[in-house]
């Protein structure tokens, strides 16, 4: 056992964490018959390079992207096609995304394959009834660690200034205690990894309207990181709300998501301009 493996391990933490995960999987398997959709898009040549998108009803709708977690070394975008039913009732177009994962890739190629996608979305996401010039990217666990690093990418300013908003669920933005756990044996993520691709180590300039949102019942280490970055937000005078889920844990956090019923969700429909 690593130092901090007990931050990390969250099914031994929440037991029925694989319960949530196959409702998920039930209720996107529905959103796929269901919902009008374009699946498993390429925006690059590797396997994983793909997308999902479920186009909205009218022309010039805002986009709402999702990138999914799973510690870069699991979960699937199908896992996570529930979210799609109430952004697209509500008129976005959303797309959710895919990549590769480790340890066949690295966290590096990650993270430049998620960059990759968000501006294949930009320049492509008009065919599917999106606004290049209005989209909010949402991701949970590794997927907000993913969305920082795409808000901290330096954009020409057309694209930065398309990026309405960011929401950032359940949040990992600090490497250097998962380095020094069991997920090391899959990442193989080195001091000068940590250095040089933890979010909140990097100089951040200009970030769009942000919600930091953590579950009351999560591990400290992520309570702590989610709190450490809206600092960093701070410093920056940037325009962000952190939000403490009560009763939620990691996995119930972005199961939220899926239906209208909550606070969270309305938020973000706030953001996205269509509540």
């Amino acid at each position: 056992m690593t130092e901090y493996d007990d931050q990390f391990n969250l099914r031994k933490r929440h037991p029925f964490g694989r319960v949530h995960l196959l409702v998920n999987e039930l209720q996107s398997y529905v959103a796929r018959k269901t919902l009008r959709s374009s699946l498993d898009i390429s925006y690059g040549d590797s396997p994983g390079e793909k997308v999902d998108i479920f186009p909205a009803e009218h022309s010039n709708a805002p986009v709402f992207v999702f990138i999914h977690g799973g510690y870069f070394r699991s979960l699937d975008k199908k896992q996570y096609s529930y979210i799609a039913k109430p952004f697209t009732k509500a008129g976005c177009t959303v797309g959710v995304v895919n990549y590769d994962l480790a340890p066949m890739v690295s966290v590096k190629d990650i993270i430049d394959q998620n960059i990759k996608a968000f501006l294949w979305i930009h320049k492509n996401i008009d065919r599917w009834n999106g606004n290049p010039n209005n989209l909010v990217i949402c991701g949970h666990s590794v997927g907000a660690f993913l969305v920082a690093k795409i808000l901290e990418f330096e954009w020409p300013p057309e694209v930065r200034e398309s990026i309405n908003g960011a929401i950032m669920l359940s949040g990992l933005y600090d490497l250097t205690k998962m380095r020094r756990s069991y997920l090391n044996e899959s990442l193989h993520l080195s001091e000068d990894d940590v250095a040089n691709l933890s979010p909140i180590l990097r100089d951040i300039r200009c970030f769009p309207k942000t919600i930091v949102a953590v579950g009351e019942y999560e591990t400290e280490e992520f309570i702590d990181q989610s709190k450490r970055y809206c600092r960093k937000l701070r410093d920056i005078d940037s325009s962000y709300e952190y939000i403490l889920l009560e009763n939620k844990n990691h996995y119930t956090v972005s199961r939220m998501l899926g239906n209208r019923n909550n606070d969270l969700t309305n938020r973000v429909l706030d953001i996205c301009g269509v509540n």
